[in-house]
């Protein structure tokens, strides 16, 4: 089954930093489907997680996870409203063939060779487990619920009824929950914006850009590769992600999610994103496994992954994801070290952390 080429030209414009409400939306609206804990995110995610009945949570992973490269948009909307009227009308073959033209892009893991080697469309709609099986192929088991993806082959073979299901979901998430929340947090979130307005960031590399906007001392090797082959970054300030940092293309752009901030050489500091920040922060540290983990990296200088997982007894997949949330926050420093993962303290973001609280809370120097 062929599918329809449409390749827009790409539009040159400078980095960055944007309210991008859609992108923003969908967003927030994927850390409800997470199934993880990610703690220092917002507190309205775990709010949504346990107010959602265990349908519309199956749903809403549903529509957010199952059809994420349908919903994503390729143009910019003033709001959300905006870009439901316009999925609204749009031709559902279009849609469910721009999410399937993604897919035959994405190789995490495989071989280039598959990914060369095209895709035989009919054999992979000829069947829910072909379906599965391709999806596994192309982002790995880790990355694929069976479960969910059986449910979207459904409607990705029906894509009339596909985009019925986007449409009323997000309509009515909109309608009986989101809306509200933007408009608790966009004047936050315009404060983030304006707070960059004034830095220069093409007089930066492109690395340098992305360390100053969301904060975080990014690995080099690993977003080295994502920098490269982009004609721009948009940055988009979010009032739930916290200290996390994600990322995804659209047209010629790699779109950066970051917790909404401001830079730290700002002369103005505005109390709600510094706030907003301290607490992504601090929820890192809220937690005594967390802590000890950092008192024993502190004592011994430094630390590989599999010593951290001998001495704190758990299992690898819950001490790496401790490892992975103190890095994220950056307490930690991680390197490779004969193909091992090494972990040191980052005792400048400690202080700096220990400083913010200080200057927040007693007004000090």
């Amino acid at each position: 089954m062929p599918l329809p080429a449409n390749i827009e030209q790409p539009v040159r414009e400078a980095n960055r930093v944007s309210l991008e409400p859609v992108r923003n939306a969908i967003a927030s609206m994927m850390l409800i489907a997470k199934d993880h804990e990610m703690p220092g995110t917002g507190a309205w995610v775990a709010q949504m997680r346990e107010k959602l009945t265990a349908d519309e949570l199956f749903t809403h992973k549903l529509v957010i996870i199952g059809f994420f490269h349908a919903i994503l948009p390729e143009n910019d909307f003033a709001s959300f409203p905006d870009y439901l009227n316009d999925l609204e009308r749009s031709d559902p073959v279009v849609l469910r063939d721009k999410m399937l033209m993604t897919y035959a892009e994405i190789c995490i893991g495989c071989d280039e060779k598959v990914k060369a080697a095209g895709v035989n469309w009919d054999n992979v709609l000829g069947s829910p487990e072909a379906y599965v099986s391709f999806l596994i192929e192309r982002f790995g088991a880790d990355l694929v619920d069976p479960d969910l993806e059986t449910k979207a082959y459904e409607y990705t073979t029906d894509p009339p009824a596909m985009r019925k299901l986007i449409v009323d979901y997000l309509r009515w998430f909109w309608e009986e929950h989101l809306s509200q929340e933007w408009a608790r947090t966009e004047p936050m979130l315009r404060e983030s914006v304006k707070a960059f307005q004034n830095a220069n960031l093409d007089n930066m590399s492109r690395l340098e850009m992305v360390r100053y906007v969301t904060g975080q001392d990014l690995n080099e090797d690993h977003w080295g590769k994502m920098l490269t082959g982009i004609a721009r970054i948009v940055f988009i300030p979010n009032p739930h992600i916290g200290p996390y940092v994600t990322r995804f293309h659209f047209r010629d752009a790699l779109g950066v999610i970051f917790g909404a901030r401001q830079p730290e050489d700002a002369r103005i500091r505005i109390p709600e994103l510094d706030r907003a920040e301290i607490v992504a922060r601090m929820s890192a540290l809220a937690d005594d496994t967390r802590l000890r983990i950092l008192q024993m990296i502190s004592e011994s200088g430094e630390m590989r992954s599999q010593d951290i997982i001998e001495a704190v007894g758990l299992s690898q997949p819950s001490v790496s994801r401790y490892l992975t949330q103190l890095t994220v926050t950056g307490f930690l420093q991680e390197r490779r070290v004969n193909g091992a993962k090494a972990y040191a303290l980052n005792r400048d973001r400690i202080e700096k952390t220990l400083n913010a609280i200080r200057k927040f809370l007693l007004g000090a120097k």
